[in-house]
């Protein structure tokens, strides 16, 4: 009878261990086959990517994803394995309460993409269906060295479908987004790209969280800022926040404007040593939620109305022999042309989330690690939290910082519509002992009721989901 006992206990055992794996692909099969699998796709902002897999993640078995369940699919190669680092179309699976559950993720078209599929049926592409057969070539583990719960199986190689081909295709995944999340809300952009009043297309709320942008420039403009504001350090190694230069609102804004005062040459902020120095802008393309975000705190665009409005940025349409502007798709690109011009040592300037961190790149993709955050209007991003990016935008010391919204559909229905106010609840109120682990550059809005601190991870204010209005302190 013992060694009964004793063969039950080894099985369930070795059962327990089995189950608390990474989903694999025949799994998958088999839940689709048997009509179990929970699936659903999301689109829109690049800036939260980390955030949003984390929240899809959650916090344990029955809230998110069961522990040690996970995996991710890319169509990229190598070994990159963190989420945000994994291109632009992937998917994430797990069991949730023990069923198998697919989550594919599309954030090539920027915020705007989480409402453009429903507003002007521009569909996006997004990774082949999870399955036997997707032609994912190799694995890799991500291994969250701060929260082990995020800890996934990655196959890389997977193949994607081209967004003309998402509405015909029928490979088993879906073929329409849910929803998904924006840097900032639709009324942000405009009505004829796909923005505007979306309320007969779904429901939008706000994400609870905030995201802190930053202005980058290249290491040359870096220095050169420095020498030109007295500042130590100039010819150093390091790149403290205390000795960084500063870049003031107006300055930018005289950059950045169509017609920009400051277009010819960066005389005008570095002195001598800007003279005949071309003034290269890499900002994103107009569906981005960064660029919005730009738009909006530097422009007042749309936010401003009467004498005040109409400021527009420069584009590509604008470059000229002195004043050259870029319009990357991903934040990706943006860091790559900074990247060049500091090997150029040309000056360069941009617009990029506080997710991005250049210590990290330079580890992990070093081509594009050539950008320092500077500070604005006297304020950098990192002053007293140069890891998490987060303290002074918290405490309402630092101004560029964007409160996010979710979007759903109309048509989303079941798993497919409940599943970003769940992403949304478990970004708003993450277990206690995560609160430290929170992804860099992200903010809880106070109204989320998160037990974490306030004013090193709950903002002590919020502008109550209108980007275009200043955040009030509440606590």
């Amino acid at each position: 009878m013992k060694l009964k006992q004793l063969a039950l206990i080894v099985g369930l055992l070795s059962s327990a261990t089995a189950f608390a794996a990474p989903v694999t692909v025949a799994e998958i099969d088999a839940a689709r086959s048997n009509g179990s699998l929970q699936q659903a796709w999301i689109t829109g902002a690049t800036a939260p990517t980390l955030s949003v897999y984390e929240g899809w993640v959650g916090s344990g078995a029955g809230v998110g994803c069961d522990v040690n369940t996970n995996s991710i699919f890319t169509t990229q190669t190598g070994t990159a394995s963190r989420p945000g680092s994994l291109g632009n179309v992937f998917a994430y699976a797990c069991r949730r309460a023990g069923v198998v559950s697919v989550l594919y993720s599309t954030i090539s078209g920027g915020s705007l993409s989480a409402y453009t599929p429903h507003t002007i049926g521009a569909l996006p592409e997004r990774i082949r269906f999870v399955g036997t057969g997707n032609g994912c070539s190799s694995t890799v583990n991500y291994v969250d060295g701060t929260n082990t719960e995020n800890n996934a199986t990655v196959f890389k190689g997977c193949l994607q479908v081209a967004g003309t081909a998402v509405a015909t295709v029928n490979d088993g995944a879906p073929t329409k987004p849910a929803g998904g999340f924006s840097d900032v809300e639709a009324a942000l952009f405009p009505a004829t790209i796909g923005g505007g009043n979306v309320t007969s297309f779904g429901a939008e709320s706000q994400a609870l969280v905030g995201q802190v942008f930053g202005v980058v420039v290249s290491t040359p403009l870096y220095r050169a800022l420095q020498a030109a504001q007295g500042l130590s350090d100039v010819n150093g190694t390091t790149y403290d926040p205390a000795n960084a230069p500063n870049i003031t609102s107006a300055q930018y804004a005289s950059i950045i404007t169509q017609g920009g005062a400051y277009q010819t040459d960066w005389s005008p902020i570095v002195g001598a040593a800007g003279v005949g120095k071309k003034v290269i802008l890499a900002r994103r393309v107009a569906t981005s939620g960064s660029q919005a975000s730009s738009n909006a705190f530097f422009l007042k665009n749309p936010c401003a109305s009467g004498v005040n409005a109409g400021y527009n940025p420069a584009g590509v349409a604008d470059t000229t022999p002195t004043f050259e502007v870029t319009e990357g798709s991903g934040t990706g690109n943006v860091k790559t042309r900074l990247s060049t011009a500091s090997t150029a040592g040309d000056f360069a300037i941009g617009v990029v989330s506080l997710e991005n961190d250049w210590r990290a790149d330079l580890v992990s993709a070093p081509a594009s690690a050539g950008y320092r955050f500077v500070k604005v209007d006297s304020v950098h991003p990192e002053t007293g939290d140069v890891a998490n990016a987060r303290v002074t935008a918290a405490t309402g010391a630092y101004p560029f910082h964007m409160e996010l919204v979710n979007f759903v559909a109309s048509s989303a229905t079941g798993f497919a519509a409940a599943i970003i106010p769940e992403i949304t609840a478990a970004l708003a109120q993450p277990a206690p002992a995560s609160c430290a682990t929170l992804p860099r550059g992200i903010t809880l809005n106070p109204l989320g009721g998160s037990s974490c601190a306030v004013g090193v991870q709950v903002a002590k204010g919020t502008n109550l989901g209108n980007n275009c209005s200043p955040a009030q302190l509440t606590q």
